[in-house]
């Protein structure tokens, strides 16, 4: 009965870490292309995702580490960036397959350049008023 109950535990502890970590060197295999925006009348990138990349990554549970880049403190809007805020998509030194936008549980105060590692469902974006991924229901990992 002991052992039975031992070897339940260990498999549900391994159900809670079912998430996949998620490097940014993958997400530099995304292409883009460029598209006129009417609303912003400027030009932007468009994500092109793969059969592949829809199967491995949309809708799935991942893991990431980043750079916290603070949008709106008030309304905790945040993104995840793969560099440093002085050097990330924003300030033109990276392009937009190193930020990602986040969607927290619950409100979460971070600061610029904070390194995080959070866990949440990628959500592929094809939209041009987006980035093109959020991590919705994210979680800070502790």
């Amino acid at each position: 009965m002991r052992t039975g109950l031992t070897i339940a535990l260990f498999f549900i502890g391994f159900c809670g870490v079912a998430q996949e970590r998620l490097s940014w060197s993958a997400l530099e295999q995304i292409d883009f292309t460029e598209v006129y925006d009417e609303g912003t009348a400027s030009w932007v990138q468009v994500p092109q995702w793969t059969p592949e990349q829809r199967a491995n990554w949309d809708g799935k549970e991942m893991k990431i580490t980043g750079y916290a880049i603070v949008l709106d403190p008030v309304d905790h809007i945040y993104a995840l960036s793969a560099f440093p805020f002085s050097s990330c998509f924003f300030c033109g030194a990276a392009g937009p397959e190193s930020v990602m936008e986040l969607e927290f549980e619950r409100p979460v105060k971070l600061i610029t350049d904070q390194v995080i590692t959070v866990i949440g469902t990628l959500d592929l974006n094809s939209s041009p008023e987006q980035l093109p991924i959020t991590l919705l229901r994210a979680k800070l990992k502790e």
